[in-house]
């Protein structure tokens, strides 16, 4: 049955704008190196921005960077693919200023990209419940916060984070977006609200480039076994336990770690088990890695490792999926099929068992890796043809501006 409201379903098919969206997150395109979130609402202003017009409020720089994108002017709306992109600096994202904004667009949803942001969130909340902004129907992606391995780090703010938003009601009548029942459970359970509030629907997938798959060149015989690791260098993606983990191998190793240092502290950590490691395991730091160039850094290795904490969809490994690179990675995301599917392992962080994986996949005859790799975008070309995640994208949407607010 339908959930698109009435006024809504006789045009749905004409592919023309029937709702505007104000979306706030704290990074956006051309940025790449807050990872998922970013691609997550890119991609779906992608999929629905013939029919759905997105406006998205973010600031003018990269997670880490001090100084902003040198082309684009923070006082006027910027294209960037389907939807509408206001630029802002870190300083000048003001309750008056969010305000501003909603006046000009006039949404009939406003979405916001995280729980735990202080400023495009929690400003947002604050301002909405207190009626310094207007009562718009809200939606609210958690993108993973409220994962169990996400809520061990920095326990106790979070904690009183989340109770202090439900002792002032800042989240009272907001419905939820999870990306699987899975994450469904974490925001019920989390937050004390019942399934009617949440809303589930898949993040949208990124076809890769064509040919990308075909750039792979098998492994020399007698050569260590390619490793790597993409991702934020944070503890969530938990790096500590890949380094622990293949300090227990056998085969010899070359691991190659990819991705912005977000926490230097963390990387201090991650910098003393390198050094502890043993002789036949070789360790590479080789800096970011652009969107757009994740492909042919992927062609040159034979497993991808990451050990993530929790995720609430893993753009990542399903762009290693896409290209035919086998992935190693925890129970906690939704890729939890990934053995059955002849892809790769979703396992416990458990650092003997990952250990013996990648002393597995080392052993592979290039049959079995041929093999492997085939399942993989065998994997990842099912996922792309999954229409239903598009549509339930749309419903959940329409369904926010339908029941949100009051």
């Amino acid at each position: 049955m339908s959930i698109l409201p009435r006024r809504y379903r006789s045009f749905s098919a004409r592919n023309q704008i029937i709702m505007k969206v104000l979306a706030f997150n704290r990074h956006y395109l051309p940025g790449f190196k807050a990872g998922g979130p970013i691609r997550s609402l890119a991609n779906m202003a992608e999929a629905l921005g013939d029919e759905i017009r997105f406006f998205i409020g973010t600031t003018d720089r990269d997670l880490g960077d001090a100084e902003p994108y040198p082309e684009f002017d923070g006082s006027a709306w910027i294209k960037i693919g389907k939807a509408e992109v206001r630029y802002f600096a870190p300083g000048a994202i003001s309750i008056r200023a969010i305000r501003a904004l909603i006046d000009e667009v006039r949404p009939d949803c406003i979405y916001l990209n995280s729980f735990f942001d202080p400023i495009f969130s929690l400003r947002v909340l604050i301002a909405r419940r207190f009626g310094l902004i207007p009562r718009i129907p809200l939606l609210l992606a958690p993108r993973g916060e409220f994962s169990p391995g996400a809520l061990t780090l920095k326990s106790l703010r979070k904690s009183a984070y989340i109770k202090g938003a439900s002792m002032f009601g800042v989240t009272r009548d907001v419905m939820w977006h999870a990306s699987t029942e899975i994450e469904a459970d974490d925001i019920s359970r989390t937050m004390s609200i019942g399934s009617s509030s949440i809303a589930v629907g898949s993040d949208l997938a990124t076809a890769p480039p064509v040919n990308a798959a075909s750039a792979w060149s098998p492994r020399e015989s007698g050569r260590p076994f390619r490793l790597c690791f993409l991702s934020r260098i944070s503890p969530k993606k938990n790096l500590t336990g890949a380094l622990q983990a293949i300090g227990l191998v056998n085969a010899g190793v070359a691991f190659d770690i990819y991705g912005p240092k977000e926490d230097e502290s963390y990387w201090a950590e991650c910098q003393r088990l390198i050094d502890e490691l043993p002789p036949h395991v070789s360790v590479a730091y080789r800096g970011e890695v652009a969107h757009q160039d994740i492909a042919s850094v992927f062609a040159g290795y034979d497993l991808f490792l990451f050990p993530t904490l929790g995720e609430n969809y893993g753009h990542v490994i399903f762009e290693a999926l896409s290209v035919g690179l086998p992935v190693l990675t925890s129970d906690q995301t939704p890729w939890n099929d990934l053995r059955e599917a002849g892809a790769g392992w979703a396992i416990a962080p458990d650092l003997s068992s990952i250990a013996a994986c990648i002393d597995e996949a080392a052993r592979w005859t290039l049959a079995e890796q041929s093999a492997a790799r085939a399942a993989c975008i065998r994997y990842a070309e099912r996922v792309l043809k999954d229409s239903q995640s598009i549509e339930q994208n749309r419903q959940l949407l329409f369904a926010a501006a339908r029941i949100g607010g009051g």
